[in-house]
């Protein structure tokens, strides 16, 4: 059995606060499995900005679910010591990221132990998606930054889908990782979106009032760079003009410090709308509060633009509500949707198309047993499919003899010099023992010439009252 140390996210699925992320329960479907096969397993949470209460301390430890849990904030997970420090102390025998970031924090610090990145969906088409949004081509760096890091760095990868682990591969051949070392190596694997037994608390009716006969239409989680709020809005208005049934809830809303435009968005188009009081937007709730709704729903909806992030990435919510019995409208863009669509556990609609979202909206009010035949399937199927125990069959294979990449030897000076340009990032570049010289050089690269100048005055004004 190894000592794992698994780098992720947190909200973890079980925390009943106002926000929940795909990241969290990708970290737990990363851990969960590595526990139930006996391994010493602790998990590094970052916590997602905007979600915990500004008074939360830096780090909480807890143990709970058969592992030591840190909880941290962002800032100090990433640069402070903290992580550098929990490596050494624990000395795991390998290092698990679960999705991009944390998998860049993993291989930072990861020094010469074995590494498992985690690209949880496309992660350079999400930069483009975010650059279109806010029409700014300056986000692209964080992005290119965080991957070429990884693609260098790791020993071995996971993805979300099939179609993305190609992208991968492709990425890791411009990095020089397919070289004459790693030839027939296998450097990826593809870990889909897994899902969990959930319990759902009763169902409680989130239109406010809006009847028992109403046909609800739900979307949960948030709005995203990839969101056609274009198309979602003019089919949802087409169908309420043509049924007064037809009302659309959402438990979601825009992620801060991400996108805050696609829902800010939305929401000025509800507001202008002569349907307006059927569209319940609800915004981010708890987590319990949205899993109530899923019981009183009548259909999911996920609505996507066509572009890379769609085609390479996944839906959690989609797996979450058939946990429920819900099925879901959707455009059939990714490698998921596919799947159920083939199943007939889906109901696909064209992209960019509002009438045809109208028009199956309005088939489905008209006919609940199709919809019931699904729901009745959706449960059984997912769990055996999606399961955490399923889909992670390769990484728990990895952590039973967790091993380099065959060209470790060339990248291990990558690895000593990424290390130690974090620790740079948190010594201080200056304390009063610091020389004279490093004191003005310091100053003058900060705070510029007027400011060095007023503060060696006082300094030396300090001095000579002495």
């Amino acid at each position: 059995m190894s000592k794992v140390l698994v780098i992720g996210h947190a909200p973890l699925p079980w925390e009943d606060l106002t926000r929940s992320y795909g990241p969290g329960t990708r970290t737990w479907q990363f851990a969960k499995p590595l526990i139930a096969d006996g391994h010493d397993v602790t998990v590094l949470a970052s916590r997602i900005p905007f979600v915990y209460p500004d008074e939360e301390k830096e780090v909480v430890r807890s143990e709970e679910n058969g592992c030591v849990i840190y909880r941290i904030e962002q800032d100090s997970f990433e640069v402070g010591g903290f992580t550098d420090r929990l490596m050494q102390e624990l000395d795991p025998d390998c290092v698990v990221g679960a999705t991009a970031y944390p998998s860049y924090v993993a291989v930072t610090y990861a020094g010469e132990r074995p590494t498992w990145v985690d690209v949880f969906g496309s992660f350079l088409s999400e930069a483009q998606a975010k650059a279109a949004v806010y029409d700014d081509n300056t986000f692209l760096e964080h992005f290119v930054r965080i991957i070429s890091q990884l693609v260098n760095l790791g020993d071995m990868f996971s993805t979300v889908s099939e179609r993305q682990k190609y992208e991968l591969i492709g990425q890791l051949g411009v990095a020089g990782r397919l070289a004459a070392e790693t030839f027939g190596y296998d450097f990826v694997c593809h870990i889909p979106c897994g899902v969990q037994e959930l319990s759902f608390p009763p169902a409680s009716d989130p239109t406010g009032g809006g009847g028992a006969d109403a046909f609800v239409v739900l979307w949960s989680g948030g709005f995203n760079t990839w969101t056609d709020v274009a198309t979602l809005f003019a089919g949802l208005e087409m169908a309420m003009a043509a049924s007064r049934r037809v009302h659309f809830v959402s438990t979601g809303g825009d992620i801060k410090g991400h996108d805050e435009k696609t829902y800010a968005e939305f929401g000025r188009m509800v507001a202008g709308s002569a349907y307006r009081d059927r569209f319940h937007l609800k915004g981010w709730v708890r987590r319990s509060e949205a899993l109530s709704c899923y019981g009183a729903a009548s259909v999911g909806i996920n609505i996507d633009a066509d572009h890379y992030e769609v085609t390479f990435g996944s839906r959690n919510r989609i797996l979450e509500w058939a946990l429920a019995g819900l099925p879901a409208i959707s455009t059939d863009l990714c490698e998921l949707t596919g799947e159920l669509s083939r199943e007939g556990l889906l109901f696909p609609i064209p992209v960019g198309d509002p009438r045809a979202l109208a028009d199956r909206v309005l088939e489905l009010e008209g006919d609940p047993e199709k919809l019931s035949q699904a729901g009745e399937r959706l449960k059984d199927f997912v769990l055996e499919t999606y399961s955490f125990e399923a889909t992670t069959g390769c990484l728990r294979d990895w952590v039973r003899d967790p091993e380099h990449a065959p060209d470790f030897a060339e990248r291990r000076r990558l690895r000593h010099e990424a290390l130690e340009s974090a620790r740079r990032k948190f010594i201080p570049p200056i304390t009063p023992d610091s020389s004279m010289t490093q004191k003005i050089r310091f100053y003058l690269k900060n705070e510029g010439l007027l400011s060095t100048l007023r503060r060696s005055v006082t300094f030396f004004s300090r001095k000579a009252r002495r």
